[in-house]
């Protein structure tokens, strides 16, 4: 059985200098040192795998190491309180309101396996060492806006329900959230100082980042994003690695600054849209194929994805996005002329990142007009020289001479279309004369086109 502690005579102790070491009790009354003379717990103050109910220690400072380990606590209230030596908070369970808002954690600080069934207050915090919380449990949310982390900030592992609220605050020595899982998250305007990892989280609500900074390498990698992934005007000066990840919702990269970002092996939802207008990056590595049915439509972005592509020599890559990017910008086009040429363009030489457009026409077209001059018997063998009378050596009858046959006929057309001239073994009659100019005429635009576009292939 647990033996009984008053409140009083743990006051009592703390009021005479005396340290505070309790294992296994049960604290009886409401323990309030908040209006002690002087403010301060000078000795040990450890409390450890015990119960109590409402504990008010704001505005205390602890010269000593604190430790409550395993208690189970009512409320629990620590604001503007100093801890000067190691915090320890381990496996404590707080059944009501926890605030440590504007406390001063000089040591280490810990949390490992906590549990918070309220929203836990840690505004305006500041930790100077280690800050661990480790397979913490906040089930009605975490607040910890405008904190400073001087050392590491480790959330392996931990399990934020509510809103984790992480505005304005900075991370001075690197940040773990591997593992973690978040309901809605917000990290508006934070910084990180060091390198951060959110390797294997889950954010079940949305993910805002907006005005964030990075100074060092992130890694996003195997993350599920359920809600909206916003990262609008944030700041990533090192590697952002999103290798992996699932985006079931959008993913806002609005006027975001980044120096190297990866979206390799990553998967979207059928109604998930990316951002990237205004944004500048110097590499970008996200084949074309894996983000061109989700990229909103924005003429600066396409041709920053195209220059991107080309210096990380992924060439095709950059013909697709060109591709689709003046596809795009012609079907928003109105009825006009510039409408006009961009639809010629398109059918004939694939903007001119298509050279099988203009080849394909190519055969096409001398096909069709052998055809045309076979069946219209448009196309004669000349007649053999018979003698050398005068009269005979007047030009030939139009209709005078054998009609070519289907393989003759494809071989005048390809002779015409390709040097814009014919064999003197056949001559076109009637109408058909007119049909000869305009296939040498479209015979050097397309031959044109495809050597353009094969070159342009070719040269880089």
């Amino acid at each position: 059985m647990a033996v009984t502690v008053a409140a009083d005579e743990i006051m009592q102790k703390v009021i005479s200098g005396e340290p505070v070491m309790l294992d296994g009790v049960t604290v009886s009354g409401f323990l309030n040192l908040s209006g002690i003379e002087p403010e301060i717990v000078r000795r040990e103050f450890v409390i450890t795998n015990s119960e109590m109910g409402d504990a008010d220690l704001s505005g205390l400072v602890f010269e000593g190491a604190v430790n409550l380990t395993g208690t189970r606590i009512e409320d629990m209230d620590f604001a503007s309180a100093v801890f000067s030596q190691d915090a320890i908070f381990d496996l404590v369970e707080v059944s009501g309101d926890a605030t440590f808002e504007g406390a001063h954690f000089k040591r280490d600080a810990s949390f490992s396996g906590s549990r918070f069934l309220r929203a836990a207050e840690m505004n305006f915090t500041a930790f100077d060492d280690y800050g661990y919380f480790a397979d913490s449990a906040f089930r009605g949310g975490l607040h910890i806006s405008s904190s400073s982390f001087q050392g590491f900030a480790d959330f392996y592992g931990a399990r934020i329900s509510g809103d984790f609220l992480c505005m304005n605050t900075k991370f001075g020595d690197g940040a773990g959230f591997m593992n973690a899982e978040f309901g809605d998250a917000n990290f508006g305007m934070s910084s990180f100082s060091g390198y951060t990892s959110f390797e294997g989280s889950v954010f079940r609500g949305g993910a805002n980042f907006a005005l964030a900074r990075f100074d060092k390498a992130v890694y996003f990698g195997d993350i599920t994003f359920e809600g909206d992934a916003i990262f609008g005007l944030t700041e990533f000066g090192g590697l952002a690695n999103f290798a992996g990840t699932y985006f079931a919702r959008d993913l806002n990269l609005n006027s975001a600054r980044i120096d190297a970002f990866v979206l390799d092996n990553t998967t979207f939802g059928s109604a998930s849209r990316i951002n990237l207008k205004g944004a500048e990056f110097r590499r970008l590595t996200a084949p074309w194929s894996h983000i061109k049915d989700h990229l909103l439509y924005d003429g600066a972005t396409y041709l920053a994805l195209v220059k991107n592509y080309q210096e990380l020599e992924w060439f095709e890559d950059a013909d697709d996005c060109y591709y689709d990017y003046r596809r795009e910008a012609q079907l928003r086009k109105p009825f006009g002329w510039g409408k006009i040429i961009d639809y010629l363009a398109w059918i004939t030489c694939g903007y001119g990142v298509r050279p099988g457009y203009p080849f394909v026409w190519s055969i096409v077209l001398i096909a069709v007009f052998g055809m045309v001059f076979h069946l219209g018997r448009g196309i004669r063998r000349r007649p053999a020289a018979r003698d050398e009378n005068p009269e005979r050596l007047k030009e030939d009858s139009p209709t005078e001479g054998t009609p070519a046959s289907l393989d003759e006929s494809m071989y005048f057309s390809a002779l015409v279309y390709l040097y814009s001239t014919s064999s003197v073994d056949f001559r076109p009659s009637g109408i058909y004369r007119y049909l000869v100019i305009l296939e040498g005429i479209l015979g050097w635009f397309f031959l044109s086109l495809f050597l353009v576009s094969l070159g342009r292939v070719m040269i880089r």
